[in-house]
C-alpha cells in the first residue's frame, strides 16, 4: 500500500512542478519580451512554445502511466 501512495504522490508532484515551471516561464517571457529570430530559437529552429508543449505532454503521459501502474499494483 505504501508503494501505491508513493507512486501517486510522485505523479501529483511532477504535474504540480510542471505547472509551476510553465507558469514561471511565461511570467519571465512576458516580463522580458524580445523578438524571435533564428538566433533566439532552440537549435535554430525550435520555438519555445513547442518545447513547452512537448514538456507538458510528456509529463502528462508519464503521470498517467505512473497512475495506471499504481492502480495495477493495487489490483494484484
Amino acid at each position: 500500500m505504501w508503494f501505491f501512495s508513493i507512486l501517486l504522490l510522485t505523479a501529483v508532484a511532477s504535474v504540480a512542478f510542471c505547472a509551476l515551471t510553465v507558469k514561471k516561464l511565461y511570467a519571465y517571457i512576458n516580463q522580458y519580451r524580445f523578438a524571435e529570430s533564428v538566433y533566439t530559437l532552440l537549435f535554430g529552429f525550435i520555438r519555445l512554445r513547442y518545447f513547452v508543449y512537448s514538456y507538458v505532454f510528456f509529463v502528462a503521459v508519464l503521470g498517467a502511466l505512473g497512475t495506471l501502474l499504481a492502480f495495477s499494483f493495487l489490483a494484484v
